[in-house]
């Protein structure tokens, strides 16, 4: 058996590695000991035996690894580091994912020094000692830290002095998506890697198209690096698409019909606390909380070790828990808001069946949202319009994903015998539902009560037959009187209906002729 396969099944319980990983983990190895021979001096640049470039004339240990959620990628840097002369520091986007990264290396023979923002000075001089080995323990062989963090003079310095020998960025794709925004950090990456030395430098993500590559390419590695690609797909996942113009009673159905543990993303803070609290109420369930980065760090640590330990529980949460957080048993992923691109709604769609068994994914889909990513600004409606695609389309949902990440497979252009086939999606399944739920609901009731009805007196008996009919499949109600206030309002807005003319009438719904 090999050192790493070995070490993989000592220390991990890993009996196996996908030839991905060992592509990566071999790539990071050789690198780091051919940078090494070339500051002794054994071997220059241009050593024609040496392994420092490869025949392409890029640098072996620049290499952007993309590889579905799932499928291992922090092993590509885990056993590495258990193997190199020196630490290997990993940058990560959010304070969520380094404290699972924390939790989970902690239960391993990996024993990390974690550095971020709002240490305290007793904080940060233990991990100071850590990063050292100067607390009874030997040195860390891996450091865990975010951008903004290393941007401060004081623990950059110390990492430096420990001679990192690899620096890996988790969830590169931040660095198109945040970087150019409000995490400019992102963009100091290139000092920041020319400040530590690494001898190889790895950028890992699960999601990118072929522009969100190319500009991490041209942040980290000046434009020139290998690209090692595994399979796109997630086959355990479902995807799922419902229409509706009011969320809360399509969530509350979903989350009827759904599997547990569940996540539900949703766009803003306010709206994972809104959600918490509906579903709770509707439910009569107290397993529902919301998680979002405005918490204090011991009330995320709180959730965030509750939801691990929960098989039952539901977690309301804005993209602040998603990225990287590894609870393996979710069952269910639903979106109530749309996330504005592919790349982050297959990002946080693959938070479920992290442990192979099946998995549903379900985006919850209403004309504004469409409404909404059509007025953005390019480049970001086209990279939003995507989600258009996937959630309007009558042909396969997965297809759509992955021809949007570049994956050769998928698309009009898909050689005839290489094209993936769809191990599951509502429209491939033919459980798909085209038309609005809701607004259909309206449509019917009008047009067999035309000019009988104001939008008030409509939504009242329409709220009370919706609530017979969810009391009787689901055995909760679901609606409220502002829902259908709120989906007429919108359709008048549409002409999809409009309110009579005639004095006889005047104010009562009618269809349009």
């Amino acid at each position: 058996m090999d050192p790493i396969q070995e070490t993989a099944t000592r220390e991990f319980g890993i009996p196996y590695l996908f030839p991905w990983q060992r592509l990566v983990i071999a790539n990071i190895m050789d690198a780091v000991e051919a940078d090494e021979q070339f500051r002794a001096g054994t071997i220059s640049k241009d050593d024609p035996d040496g392994e420092l470039f490869d025949e392409d004339g890029v640098h072996r240990g620049k290499q952007i690894v993309l590889l579905p959620t799932g499928a291992g990628k922090s092993l590509c840097f885990q056993l590495p580091a258990l193997h190199l002369a020196g630490p290997t520091l990993v940058i990560y986007p959010l304070l969520a994912l380094m404290s699972d990264q924390l939790r989970s290396m902690t239960e391993t023979c990996l024993d990390p020094a974690l550095f971020r923002g709002k240490q305290s000075s007793e904080e940060r001089e233990a991990q100071f000692r850590r990063l050292d080995g100067t607390d009874g323990r030997k040195p860390a062989r891996l450091i865990i830290a975010n951008p903004e963090i290393l941007s401060s003079g004081t623990v950059l310095d110390r990492i430096i002095k420990r001679k990192v020998s690899h620096l890996a960025i988790d969830e590169a794709h931040c660095v198109s998506e945040w970087g150019d925004t409000f995490r400019p950090a992102y963009l100091e990456l290139t000092k920041i890697i020319e400040a530590v030395e690494p001898s190889a430098v790895t950028a890992f993500t699960a999601t990118a198209s072929p522009p969100v590559l190319e500009r991490i390419a041209q942040v980290l590695f000046s434009g020139s690096a290998h690209l090692v690609r595994g399979d796109s797909d997630r086959p355990n996942i479902r995807y799922h698409v419902r229409h509706c113009r009011a969320k809360m009673p399509a969530l509350a159905i979903e989350v009827c019909t759904r599997k547990r543990p569940m996540v539900v993303f949703c766009a803003t803070r306010g709206g994972t606390e809104r959600t918490a609290r509906f579903l709770r109420e509707v439910l009569r369930d107290d397993d529902i909380k919301f998680y979002h980065a405005g918490l204090l760090r011991e009330e995320k640590a709180e959730v965030e070790t509750w939801f691990h330990a929960h098989n039952r529980g539901i977690l309301c949460t804005t993209c602040a828990w998603g990225m990287g957080v590894d609870k393996k048993n979710v069952r269910t992923v639903i979106h109530r808001d749309a996330p504005p691109t592919a790349e982050a709604y297959i990002q946080e769609a693959g938070r479920g069946g992290r442990d192979g068994s099946q998995a549903e994914a379900v985006l919850l889909w209403s004309p504004e949202d469409r409404l909404r990513q059509e007025r953005l600004k390019e480049p970001a409606r086209s990279r939003a319009l995507v989600l258009t695609c996937f959630a309007q389309s009558t042909t396969c949902r997965r297809e759509v994903l992955l021809e949007a990440l570049g994956d050769p497979r998928a698309g009009p252009s898909a050689p005839d015998g290489e094209r993936i086939a769809c191990a599951g999606c509502d429209i491939c399944e033919n459980t798909a539902k085209g038309e609005t739920g809701d607004e259909q609901l309206v449509r019917t009731f009008i047009s067999r009560n035309p000019r009988c009805y104001t939008p008030r007196k409509a939504a009242t008996c329409l709220t009370n037959a919706g609530n017979r009919f969810s009391r009787e499949h689901y055995g909760i109600p679901v609606w409220k009187n502002s829902d259908f206030m709120d989906c007429i309002r919108e359709m008048e807005k549409a002409k999809i209906i409009v309110q009579s003319r005639f004095w006889l009438t005047k104010g009562t719904l009618v269809l349009p002729r």
